[in-house]
Protein backbone atom coordinates (compact mmCIF):
# COMPACT_ATOMS: atom_id res chain seq x y z
CA UNK A 1 0.00 0.00 0.00
CA UNK A 2 2.77 2.42 0.91
CA UNK A 3 4.58 1.67 -2.33
CA UNK A 4 1.36 2.54 -4.10
CA UNK A 5 1.02 5.76 -2.11
CA UNK A 6 4.65 6.63 -2.77
CA UNK A 7 4.27 5.90 -6.47
CA UNK A 8 1.02 7.83 -6.79
CA UNK A 9 2.38 10.76 -4.81
CA UNK A 10 5.58 10.84 -6.86
CA UNK A 11 3.77 10.53 -10.19
CA UNK A 12 1.30 13.25 -9.20
CA UNK A 13 4.15 15.54 -8.13
CA UNK A 14 6.04 14.88 -11.39
CA UNK A 15 2.91 15.49 -13.44
CA UNK A 16 2.22 18.77 -11.65
CA UNK A 17 5.85 19.86 -12.01
CA UNK A 18 5.92 19.04 -15.73
CA UNK A 19 2.62 20.86 -16.19
CA UNK A 20 4.04 23.92 -14.41
CA UNK A 21 7.21 23.78 -16.53
CA UNK A 22 5.09 23.44 -19.66
CA UNK A 23 2.91 26.40 -18.73
CA UNK A 24 5.96 28.49 -17.82
CA UNK A 25 7.74 27.56 -21.05
CA UNK A 26 4.71 28.34 -23.19
CA UNK A 27 4.21 31.62 -21.32
CA UNK A 28 7.87 32.60 -21.71
CA UNK A 29 7.78 31.72 -25.40
CA UNK A 30 4.67 33.81 -25.83
CA UNK A 31 6.24 36.76 -24.02
CA UNK A 32 9.44 36.41 -26.07
CA UNK A 33 7.51 36.27 -29.33
CA UNK A 34 5.35 39.20 -28.30
CA UNK A 35 8.47 41.18 -27.42
CA UNK A 36 9.98 40.41 -30.82
CA UNK A 37 6.73 41.42 -32.49
CA UNK A 38 6.84 44.65 -30.54
CA UNK A 39 10.42 45.29 -31.62
CA UNK A 40 9.50 44.49 -35.23
CA UNK A 41 6.56 46.89 -35.11
CA UNK A 42 8.93 49.52 -33.74
CA UNK A 43 11.25 48.89 -36.70
CA UNK A 44 8.32 49.18 -39.09
CA UNK A 45 7.38 52.46 -37.40
CA UNK A 46 10.90 53.73 -38.11
CA UNK A 47 10.59 52.77 -41.79
CA UNK A 48 7.18 54.43 -41.85
CA UNK A 49 8.77 57.62 -40.53
CA UNK A 50 11.36 57.39 -43.32
CA UNK A 51 8.56 57.07 -45.89
CA UNK A 52 6.88 60.14 -44.42
CA UNK A 53 10.12 62.11 -44.74
CA UNK A 54 10.60 60.98 -48.34
CA UNK A 55 7.03 61.88 -49.22
CA UNK A 56 7.49 65.30 -47.64
CA UNK A 57 10.55 65.82 -49.87
CA UNK A 58 8.51 64.62 -52.87
CA UNK A 59 5.74 67.07 -52.02
CA UNK A 60 8.22 69.94 -51.74
CA UNK A 61 9.77 69.08 -55.12
CA UNK A 62 13.07 67.95 -53.66
CA UNK A 63 12.52 64.45 -55.07
CA UNK A 64 11.14 63.28 -58.37
CA UNK A 65 8.78 60.32 -58.66
CA UNK A 66 11.53 58.00 -59.96
CA UNK A 67 13.86 59.10 -57.14
CA UNK A 68 11.07 58.61 -54.61
CA UNK A 69 10.44 55.06 -55.85
CA UNK A 70 14.16 54.34 -55.85
CA UNK A 71 14.45 55.43 -52.22
CA UNK A 72 11.49 53.24 -51.29
CA UNK A 73 13.14 50.23 -52.93
CA UNK A 74 16.32 50.97 -51.02
CA UNK A 75 14.41 50.93 -47.73
CA UNK A 76 12.73 47.66 -48.70
CA UNK A 77 16.01 46.01 -49.59
CA UNK A 78 18.01 47.20 -46.58
CA UNK A 79 15.36 46.43 -43.96
CA UNK A 80 13.64 43.45 -45.59
CA UNK A 81 10.25 45.12 -45.65
CA UNK A 82 7.63 45.82 -48.27
CA UNK A 83 5.92 49.16 -48.81
CA UNK A 84 2.56 49.83 -50.46
CA UNK A 85 1.13 53.32 -51.06
CA UNK A 86 -2.47 53.71 -52.15
CA UNK A 87 -3.49 57.22 -53.15
CA UNK A 88 -5.15 59.36 -55.74
CA UNK A 89 -1.93 60.78 -57.16
CA UNK A 90 0.70 58.49 -55.69
CA UNK A 91 0.48 54.74 -55.96
CA UNK A 92 3.28 52.35 -55.12
CA UNK A 93 2.45 48.74 -54.40
CA UNK A 94 3.54 45.23 -55.18
CA UNK A 95 1.62 43.30 -57.78
CA UNK A 96 1.17 40.42 -55.33
CA UNK A 97 -0.79 42.55 -52.87
CA UNK A 98 -4.37 41.40 -52.27
CA UNK A 99 -6.84 43.53 -54.18
CA UNK A 100 -8.64 45.83 -51.82
CA UNK A 101 -12.01 44.72 -53.10
CA UNK A 102 -11.22 41.03 -52.59
CA UNK A 103 -10.31 41.32 -48.88
CA UNK A 104 -12.96 43.18 -46.88
CA UNK A 105 -10.61 43.40 -43.89
CA UNK A 106 -7.93 45.09 -46.00
CA UNK A 107 -10.56 47.41 -47.37
CA UNK A 108 -11.55 48.33 -43.82
CA UNK A 109 -7.90 49.01 -42.97
CA UNK A 110 -7.58 51.35 -45.95
CA UNK A 111 -10.76 53.13 -44.96
CA UNK A 112 -9.47 53.50 -41.37
CA UNK A 113 -6.14 54.90 -42.57
CA UNK A 114 -7.90 57.23 -45.02
CA UNK A 115 -9.87 58.51 -42.07
CA UNK A 116 -6.60 59.35 -40.30
CA UNK A 117 -6.12 56.26 -38.14
CA UNK A 118 -2.84 54.44 -37.59
CA UNK A 119 -3.05 50.63 -37.52
CA UNK A 120 -0.90 47.67 -36.52
CA UNK A 121 -2.00 44.24 -37.72
CA UNK A 122 -0.77 40.65 -37.99
CA UNK A 123 -2.53 39.03 -40.95
CA UNK A 124 -2.20 37.59 -44.45
CA UNK A 125 -1.49 40.44 -46.82
CA UNK A 126 -0.06 38.88 -49.99
CA UNK A 127 -1.56 36.57 -52.56
CA UNK A 128 1.39 34.33 -53.38
CA UNK A 129 1.61 32.60 -49.96
CA UNK A 130 -0.26 32.09 -46.71
CA UNK A 131 2.42 33.65 -44.57
CA UNK A 132 1.24 36.17 -42.06
CA UNK A 133 2.65 39.67 -42.14
CA UNK A 134 3.36 42.36 -39.60
CA UNK A 135 1.59 45.42 -41.01
CA UNK A 136 1.80 49.08 -40.05
CA UNK A 137 -0.62 51.41 -41.81
CA UNK A 138 -0.64 55.22 -41.60
CA UNK A 139 -1.93 58.20 -43.63
CA UNK A 140 0.17 60.64 -45.68
CA UNK A 141 -0.79 64.28 -45.47
CA UNK A 142 -0.27 67.15 -47.85
CA UNK A 143 -1.50 70.59 -46.94
CA UNK A 144 -3.32 68.99 -44.00
CA UNK A 145 -5.21 66.68 -46.33
CA UNK A 146 -5.02 62.90 -46.39
CA UNK A 147 -3.72 62.09 -49.83
CA UNK A 148 -2.59 58.46 -49.49
CA UNK A 149 -2.52 55.37 -47.29
CA UNK A 150 0.86 53.75 -46.62
CA UNK A 151 1.35 50.13 -45.53
CA UNK A 152 4.77 48.92 -44.39
CA UNK A 153 4.91 45.19 -43.81
CA UNK A 154 7.30 42.32 -43.23
CA UNK A 155 6.93 38.56 -42.91
CA UNK A 156 6.19 37.02 -39.53
CA UNK A 157 8.62 34.27 -40.52
CA UNK A 158 11.48 36.71 -40.17
CA UNK A 159 10.41 37.53 -36.63
CA UNK A 160 10.03 33.85 -35.72
CA UNK A 161 13.49 33.12 -37.08
CA UNK A 162 14.94 35.84 -34.87
CA UNK A 163 13.07 34.53 -31.80
CA UNK A 164 13.76 30.86 -32.53
CA UNK A 165 17.14 30.60 -30.70
CA UNK A 166 15.72 32.08 -27.51
CA UNK A 167 12.60 29.94 -27.70
CA UNK A 168 14.72 26.83 -28.24
CA UNK A 169 16.83 27.82 -25.23
CA UNK A 170 13.71 28.09 -23.09
CA UNK A 171 12.58 24.59 -24.09
CA UNK A 172 16.07 23.16 -23.58
CA UNK A 173 16.30 24.69 -20.09
CA UNK A 174 12.85 23.29 -19.24
CA UNK A 175 13.82 19.83 -20.48
CA UNK A 176 17.15 19.98 -18.64
CA UNK A 177 15.33 20.93 -15.42
CA UNK A 178 13.00 17.91 -15.59
CA UNK A 179 15.67 15.38 -14.56
CA UNK A 180 16.98 17.20 -11.45
CA UNK A 181 13.43 18.12 -10.43
CA UNK A 182 12.35 14.47 -10.63
CA UNK A 183 15.28 13.49 -8.40
CA UNK A 184 14.40 16.24 -5.91
CA UNK A 185 10.74 15.22 -5.97
CA UNK A 186 11.72 11.59 -5.39
CA UNK A 187 13.84 12.54 -2.37
CA UNK A 188 11.20 14.91 -0.97
CA UNK A 189 8.40 12.39 -1.48
CA UNK A 190 10.44 9.63 0.11
CA UNK A 191 11.22 11.81 3.11
CA UNK A 192 7.59 12.83 3.47
CA UNK A 193 6.24 9.28 3.07
CA UNK A 194 8.88 7.72 5.36
CA UNK A 195 7.03 8.62 8.62
CA UNK A 196 3.84 7.18 7.13
CA UNK A 197 5.74 4.02 6.18
CA UNK A 198 7.08 3.68 9.72
CA UNK A 199 3.61 4.32 11.10
CA UNK A 200 2.17 1.63 8.84
CA UNK A 201 4.87 -0.82 9.94
CA UNK A 202 4.20 -0.01 13.60
CA UNK A 203 0.44 -0.44 13.07
CA UNK A 204 1.06 -3.87 11.54
CA UNK A 205 3.17 -4.80 14.58
CA UNK A 206 0.36 -3.72 16.91
CA UNK A 207 -2.13 -5.71 14.81
CA UNK A 208 0.10 -8.77 15.33
CA UNK A 209 0.11 -8.28 19.09
CA UNK A 210 3.33 -6.31 19.69
CA UNK A 211 2.11 -3.37 21.79
CA UNK A 212 5.61 -2.18 22.75
CA UNK A 213 6.35 -0.65 19.34
CA UNK A 214 6.58 3.16 19.13
CA UNK A 215 7.25 5.64 16.32
CA UNK A 216 9.59 8.62 16.52
CA UNK A 217 7.94 11.98 15.93
CA UNK A 218 9.46 15.29 14.97
CA UNK A 219 7.80 18.63 14.40
CA UNK A 220 4.22 19.75 14.90
CA UNK A 221 2.62 18.86 11.56
CA UNK A 222 -0.33 16.53 11.03
CA UNK A 223 1.83 13.44 10.46
CA UNK A 224 3.77 14.12 13.68
CA UNK A 225 0.54 14.55 15.62
CA UNK A 226 -0.73 11.32 14.08
CA UNK A 227 2.45 9.58 15.26
CA UNK A 228 1.98 10.99 18.77
CA UNK A 229 -1.63 9.82 18.80
CA UNK A 230 -0.51 6.38 17.64
CA UNK A 231 2.05 6.21 20.46
CA UNK A 232 -0.57 7.18 23.02
CA UNK A 233 -2.94 4.58 21.57
CA UNK A 234 -0.24 1.90 21.67
CA UNK A 235 0.64 2.79 25.27
CA UNK A 236 -3.00 2.60 26.26
CA UNK A 237 -3.50 -0.72 24.47
CA UNK A 238 -0.33 -2.05 26.09
CA UNK A 239 -1.57 -0.93 29.49
CA UNK A 240 -5.01 -2.44 28.88
CA UNK A 241 -3.46 -5.66 27.62
CA UNK A 242 -1.24 -5.83 30.69
CA UNK A 243 -4.25 -5.23 32.92
CA UNK A 244 -6.16 -7.92 31.03
CA UNK A 245 -3.37 -10.45 31.50
CA UNK A 246 -3.02 -9.54 35.14
CA UNK A 247 -6.79 -9.70 35.62
CA UNK A 248 -6.93 -13.17 34.09
CA UNK A 249 -4.08 -14.31 36.34
CA UNK A 250 -5.70 -12.77 39.41
CA UNK A 251 -9.11 -14.20 38.59
CA UNK A 252 -7.52 -17.61 38.07
CA UNK A 253 -5.74 -17.23 41.41
CA UNK A 254 -8.91 -16.11 43.19
CA UNK A 255 -10.93 -18.95 41.68
CA UNK A 256 -8.30 -21.53 42.51
CA UNK A 257 -8.60 -21.08 46.30
CA UNK A 258 -12.36 -21.69 46.69
CA UNK A 259 -12.36 -24.38 44.01
CA UNK A 260 -9.47 -26.19 45.71
CA UNK A 261 -11.28 -25.99 49.06
CA UNK A 262 -14.55 -27.25 47.58
CA UNK A 263 -12.79 -30.05 45.69
CA UNK A 264 -10.92 -31.17 48.83
CA UNK A 265 -14.16 -31.23 50.81
CA UNK A 266 -15.99 -33.20 48.13
CA UNK A 267 -13.07 -35.62 47.83
CA UNK A 268 -13.06 -36.20 51.59
CA UNK A 269 -16.82 -36.76 51.57
CA UNK A 270 -16.51 -39.12 48.61
CA UNK A 271 -13.79 -41.14 50.34
CA UNK A 272 -15.81 -41.37 53.58
CA UNK A 273 -12.96 -39.94 55.62
CA UNK A 274 -15.06 -37.46 57.63
CA UNK A 275 -17.10 -37.99 60.72
CA UNK A 276 -20.65 -36.68 60.89
CA UNK A 277 -19.54 -33.57 62.78
CA UNK A 278 -16.69 -32.99 60.34
CA UNK A 279 -19.04 -33.44 57.40
CA UNK A 280 -21.19 -30.61 58.77
CA UNK A 281 -18.16 -28.39 59.37
CA UNK A 282 -16.55 -29.05 55.99
CA UNK A 283 -19.91 -28.75 54.23
CA UNK A 284 -20.47 -25.31 55.74
CA UNK A 285 -16.95 -24.29 54.68
CA UNK A 286 -17.56 -25.52 51.13
CA UNK A 287 -20.87 -23.64 51.04
CA UNK A 288 -19.14 -20.46 52.21
CA UNK A 289 -16.48 -20.88 49.53
CA UNK A 290 -19.13 -21.40 46.87
CA UNK A 291 -20.88 -18.23 48.04
CA UNK A 292 -17.59 -16.34 47.83
CA UNK A 293 -17.05 -17.78 44.37
CA UNK A 294 -20.52 -16.63 43.31
CA UNK A 295 -19.87 -13.18 44.74
CA UNK A 296 -16.62 -12.93 42.81
CA UNK A 297 -18.31 -13.92 39.55
CA UNK A 298 -21.14 -11.44 40.17
CA UNK A 299 -18.64 -8.67 40.87
CA UNK A 300 -16.66 -9.45 37.73
CA UNK A 301 -19.85 -9.42 35.66
CA UNK A 302 -20.99 -6.16 37.25
CA UNK A 303 -17.59 -4.52 36.74
CA UNK A 304 -17.67 -5.55 33.08
CA UNK A 305 -21.12 -3.99 32.75
CA UNK A 306 -19.82 -0.74 34.29
CA UNK A 307 -16.86 -0.67 31.92
CA UNK A 308 -19.15 -1.24 28.92
CA UNK A 309 -21.54 1.50 30.18
CA UNK A 310 -24.40 -0.99 30.34
CA UNK A 311 -25.51 -0.06 33.87
CA UNK A 312 -28.58 2.18 34.04
CA UNK A 313 -29.06 4.46 37.02
CA UNK A 314 -32.42 5.41 38.50
CA UNK A 315 -31.85 8.90 39.87
CA UNK A 316 -34.19 10.28 42.48
CA UNK A 317 -34.06 12.56 45.51
CA UNK A 318 -32.27 10.70 48.30
CA UNK A 319 -31.96 11.63 51.97
CA UNK A 320 -28.31 10.68 52.41
CA UNK A 321 -28.51 10.90 56.21
CA UNK A 322 -31.28 8.28 56.38
CA UNK A 323 -29.53 6.07 53.83
CA UNK A 324 -26.33 6.04 55.90
CA UNK A 325 -28.24 5.25 59.11
CA UNK A 326 -30.06 2.34 57.45
CA UNK A 327 -26.88 0.89 55.97
CA UNK A 328 -24.96 1.14 59.25
CA UNK A 329 -27.78 -0.67 61.07
CA UNK A 330 -27.35 -3.52 58.58
CA UNK A 331 -23.69 -3.96 59.61
CA UNK A 332 -24.02 -3.63 63.38
CA UNK A 333 -24.60 -7.36 64.06
CA UNK A 334 -21.44 -8.30 62.14
CA UNK A 335 -19.47 -5.53 63.83
CA UNK A 336 -20.60 -6.72 67.26
CA UNK A 337 -19.18 -10.18 66.55
CA UNK A 338 -15.69 -8.67 66.24
CA UNK A 339 -16.09 -6.10 69.03
CA UNK A 340 -16.06 -3.27 66.48
CA UNK A 341 -17.86 -0.03 67.14
CA UNK A 342 -19.92 1.51 64.31
CA UNK A 343 -20.86 5.18 64.71
CA UNK A 344 -22.66 7.76 62.56
CA UNK A 345 -21.66 11.40 62.90
CA UNK A 346 -24.37 13.44 61.14
CA UNK A 347 -26.81 16.24 61.88
CA UNK A 348 -30.18 14.50 61.99
CA UNK A 349 -32.02 17.82 62.08
CA UNK A 350 -30.50 18.89 58.77
CA UNK A 351 -31.01 16.09 56.24
CA UNK A 352 -28.66 16.14 53.26
CA UNK A 353 -30.48 15.64 49.96
CA UNK A 354 -28.74 14.42 46.82
CA UNK A 355 -29.93 13.43 43.35
CA UNK A 356 -28.79 9.83 43.18
CA UNK A 357 -29.62 6.18 42.64
CA UNK A 358 -30.26 4.98 46.23
CA UNK A 359 -29.42 1.34 45.48
CA UNK A 360 -26.05 2.24 43.98
CA UNK A 361 -25.13 4.68 46.78
CA UNK A 362 -26.07 1.98 49.28
CA UNK A 363 -23.78 -0.37 47.35
CA UNK A 364 -20.92 2.11 47.77
CA UNK A 365 -21.58 2.35 51.51
CA UNK A 366 -21.72 -1.45 51.82
CA UNK A 367 -18.37 -1.78 50.03
CA UNK A 368 -16.66 0.90 52.15
CA UNK A 369 -18.07 -0.16 55.52
CA UNK A 370 -17.55 -3.85 54.67
CA UNK A 371 -13.89 -3.18 53.86
CA UNK A 372 -13.44 -1.29 57.13
CA UNK A 373 -14.87 -4.23 59.09
CA UNK A 374 -13.20 -7.06 57.17
CA UNK A 375 -9.72 -5.59 56.97
CA UNK A 376 -9.22 -4.42 60.55
CA UNK A 377 -8.61 -6.09 63.87
CA UNK A 378 -11.07 -6.55 66.69
CA UNK A 379 -11.88 -3.50 68.74
CA UNK A 380 -11.51 -1.09 65.83
CA UNK A 381 -13.82 1.91 65.72
CA UNK A 382 -15.46 2.81 62.39
CA UNK A 383 -17.09 6.24 62.08
CA UNK A 384 -19.23 7.38 59.14
CA UNK A 385 -19.33 11.17 59.00
CA UNK A 386 -21.49 13.43 56.84
CA UNK A 387 -20.27 16.95 56.14
CA UNK A 388 -21.51 19.55 53.67
CA UNK A 389 -20.73 22.95 52.25
CA UNK A 390 -22.66 25.09 49.77
CA UNK A 391 -22.95 22.57 46.94
CA UNK A 392 -21.13 19.41 48.04
CA UNK A 393 -21.59 16.70 50.62
CA UNK A 394 -18.73 14.59 51.98
CA UNK A 395 -19.43 11.03 53.09
CA UNK A 396 -16.42 9.91 55.16
CA UNK A 397 -15.74 6.35 56.34
CA UNK A 398 -12.97 6.52 58.93
CA UNK A 399 -11.38 3.77 61.00
CA UNK A 400 -8.54 3.74 63.50
CA UNK A 401 -7.14 0.43 62.31
CA UNK A 402 -3.82 -0.62 60.81
CA UNK A 403 -3.71 1.81 57.91
CA UNK A 404 -2.29 1.28 54.43
CA UNK A 405 1.31 1.73 53.28
CA UNK A 406 1.85 4.73 50.95
CA UNK A 407 3.08 2.59 48.04
CA UNK A 408 -0.27 0.76 47.93
CA UNK A 409 -2.56 3.81 47.95
CA UNK A 410 -2.33 4.60 44.19
CA UNK A 411 -3.37 1.02 43.33
CA UNK A 412 -6.36 0.52 45.62
CA UNK A 413 -8.89 1.21 42.86
CA UNK A 414 -7.30 -1.29 40.47
CA UNK A 415 -9.18 -4.49 39.81
CA UNK A 416 -8.30 -7.35 42.19
CA UNK A 417 -5.37 -5.42 43.63
CA UNK A 418 -3.98 -7.05 46.76
CA UNK A 419 -1.39 -5.41 48.94
CA UNK A 420 0.80 -7.57 51.12
CA UNK A 421 -0.86 -6.43 54.31
CA UNK A 422 -3.54 -7.53 56.67
CA UNK A 423 -5.92 -5.10 55.01
CA UNK A 424 -5.80 -7.12 51.79
CA UNK A 425 -5.97 -10.56 53.34
CA UNK A 426 -9.69 -10.76 52.56
CA UNK A 427 -11.89 -9.68 49.73
CA UNK A 428 -11.36 -9.71 46.01
CA UNK A 429 -10.29 -6.17 45.27
CA UNK A 430 -13.32 -5.25 43.11
CA UNK A 431 -15.41 -3.35 45.65
CA UNK A 432 -13.44 -0.11 45.45
CA UNK A 433 -13.24 -0.31 41.66
CA UNK A 434 -17.02 -0.67 41.37
CA UNK A 435 -17.54 2.07 43.96
CA UNK A 436 -15.43 4.48 41.93
CA UNK A 437 -17.53 3.81 38.81
CA UNK A 438 -20.72 4.49 40.78
CA UNK A 439 -19.39 7.71 42.35
CA UNK A 440 -18.14 9.04 39.00
CA UNK A 441 -21.54 8.29 37.46
CA UNK A 442 -23.00 10.63 40.12
CA UNK A 443 -20.55 13.41 39.11
CA UNK A 444 -18.66 12.85 42.36
CA UNK A 445 -15.19 11.80 43.48
CA UNK A 446 -13.66 9.26 45.85
CA UNK A 447 -10.25 9.41 47.54
CA UNK A 448 -8.39 7.30 50.11
CA UNK A 449 -6.26 8.86 52.87
CA UNK A 450 -4.25 6.57 55.12
CA UNK A 451 -1.14 6.25 57.27
CA UNK A 452 0.29 3.06 58.67
CA UNK A 453 -0.78 2.73 62.30
CA UNK A 454 -3.09 5.76 62.07
CA UNK A 455 -6.08 4.25 60.32
CA UNK A 456 -7.75 4.89 56.98
CA UNK A 457 -10.22 7.47 55.74
CA UNK A 458 -12.21 7.18 52.50
CA UNK A 459 -13.97 10.33 51.36
CA UNK A 460 -16.83 10.35 48.85
CA UNK A 461 -17.89 13.75 47.51
CA UNK A 462 -21.30 14.14 45.89
CA UNK A 463 -23.13 17.24 44.64
CA UNK A 464 -26.03 18.38 46.80
CA UNK A 465 -29.43 18.65 45.18
CA UNK A 466 -30.06 22.16 43.93
CA UNK A 467 -32.78 23.95 45.83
Amino acid sequence: MLNSIFRKWLLASIAITIAILLVLSISLNWFVQRDFYRQSFNQLDKQASSVEVLYEQLSQGNLTQPEFRKELKTIEKEHEVSISILGKKTNYFKQDLYAVGVRPDIKSWVISVNNGARIEKIAKFRKQDDAKMLIVGFPLYRNNQNVASVFVYSSVTNVKELAAPIRRSIWLVALAAVGPLIVLLWLATRRFVEPIRKLDKAAQSVAQGDFTVRVQTQGEDEVSRLGSSFNMMAERIERIEEQRRRLIMEIAHELRTPLTSIRATLQALSDGLLSEAEQKEFGDAALAESLRLGTLIDNIHELSAFEEHQIKFEFTTVNLTELVEQTVMQFKPNAALTDMELLVDANQANPLLVQADPLRIRQVLINLIGNAINHNDKGTRVIIRLRSNKDKVRMIVHDNGNGIAPEHLPHLFERLYKAESSRSSKGYGLGLTISRYIVHAHRGSIVVLSEVGQGTEIQVRLPLKAE
